[in-house]
């Protein structure tokens, strides 16, 4: 499973219940899959004990992922008490699937342009400019239109939920910068304090006639300035 605390990090949980009549101390545990480039392990720094009955939520980073249409099935593997034991991996929410078609999505997308989130600043009107880096690939023949931004909990845009983008890129055109105006959502403070999503944009873009759907990338500091800036709009901390 993925909360949301997650996402932005490329993070999943692995669930392990302890369904004997006895406490058992968890040391190891990771799960691989045909669409993870690796296995993905479980971070252990410590020992974890689960008691009868209980349930915990392990946290294990991801590696890079497949763009496949391999139907192996997951397997985890958990070390408790001393014996390792392998176990087919239930994955009830299609997490495995729906990583792998993004990661299709994302390599069709870069296989015309990259699109990156690359800075933001408060313009004159208080509205937050996003600044976005299209970079075409400069080989093949491709072309892609950049759709739309979608807005987030946090973050909506001045020309509404979505914003506009209408941007037409061949795969050997020059690069280029498009700006976005960005205003608040919401203004409560906790909100931005505990902010987990509300900076991860989706961009919707059509790549030779098909639409396709990716997160916007961006740096962790993109992301820090617009929760900065987001504070600034919204009149809870002073202007620099």
């Amino acid at each position: 499973m993925q909360q949301r605390g997650d996402i932005a990090v490329d993070r999943v949980q692995l669930r392990v219940t302890n369904t004997s009549p006895v406490a058992t101390t968890l040391t190891a545990a990771s799960f691989s899959s045909p669409v993870l480039d690796g296995p993905a392990e479980w971070n252990a720094t410590r020992t974890t004990t689960l008691a009868a009955g209980r349930t915990v939520d392990l946290p294990v980073f991801l590696p890079a992922i497949r763009c496949t249409d391999a139907s192996g099935v997951p397997e985890a593997t958990v070390t408790a008490d001393g014996a390792t034991t392998t176990v087919t991996l239930s994955d009830d929410l299609d997490f495995l699937h729906r990583a792998s078609a993004t990661a299709c999505d994302r390599a069709e997308l870069a296989s015309v342009v990259r699109v990156t989130a690359t800075g933001a600043a408060v313009g004159p009107d208080g509205s937050i400019t996003l600044r976005l880096a299209v970079e075409p690939s400069q080989s093949g023949e491709g072309t892609a239109e950049l759709v739309a931004l979608r807005g987030t909990v946090l973050l909506r845009f001045a020309a509404g939920a979505a914003a506009p983008l209408g941007v037409s890129v061949s795969a050997r055109d020059a690069r280029s910068v498009v700006e976005v105006a960005v205003v608040p959502q919401r203004c409560d403070a906790h909100a931005i304090a505990e902010d987990k999503v509300g900076t991860l944009f989706d961009l919707v873009a059509r790549v030779d006639g098909r639409e396709i759907v990716v997160p916007l990338e961006r740096s962790k500091d993109v992301a820090d300035a617009l929760l900065v800036l987001t504070a600034q709009v919204c009149g809870l901390t002073p202007a620099p």
